[in-house]
């Protein structure tokens, strides 16, 4: 399960390799403040309007199915479909038992990590500017994590 977490984790390092990369903001509450105002739109319209979502996901879409099992995970075939896809709504981080980080990689591209409080469970989503757009074009569904 180790490489469940490496899995997830790599992408972003990888990506941020030679690239002047921003601090990143703390877990939970409004993070939205620390990234360009133009992503912050994007991402509350996003979790707002379902034809907005549709329309800002790049499909086949990168990453990982909920509970995803190691041969999933070792193929890196998986890619969701426009006609399966589920829309993602916002959430109350300050209610909810699931923590985020948004991490802006560098000025077209945001990383958010969203994990459950006990550290455990957790999904990833890439965002990334194209021309003047923002997409979404990497979506890891929860999956657990090794603590070990």
């Amino acid at each position: 399960m180790k490489f469940i977490i490496l899995l997830l984790f790599s992408g972003t390092v990888l990506l941020s390799c030679g690239q002047e990369k921003a601090s990143a903001p703390a877990a939970g509450g409004n993070q939205l403040a620390d990234l360009p105002e133009d992503f912050k739109t994007f991402y509350q319209k996003f979790h707002s309007d379902s034809i907005y979502q549709i329309e800002h996901i790049v499909f086949p879409l990168e990453g990982l199915p909920d509970k995803a099992d190691s041969l999933t995970i070792a193929s890196g075939n998986f890619r969701w479909q426009k006609e399966n896809w589920r829309m993602q709504r916002a959430v109350d981080f300050d209610l909810s038992d699931f923590t985020r980080k948004l991490v802006p990689v560098n000025e077209v591209m945001v990383v958010e990590y969203i994990v459950h409080k006990n550290g455990k469970f957790g999904m990833e989503r890439r965002f990334a500017k194209f021309g003047d757009e923002w997409n979404l074009i990497y979506y890891a569904g929860l999956n657990r994590f090794s603590s070990q």
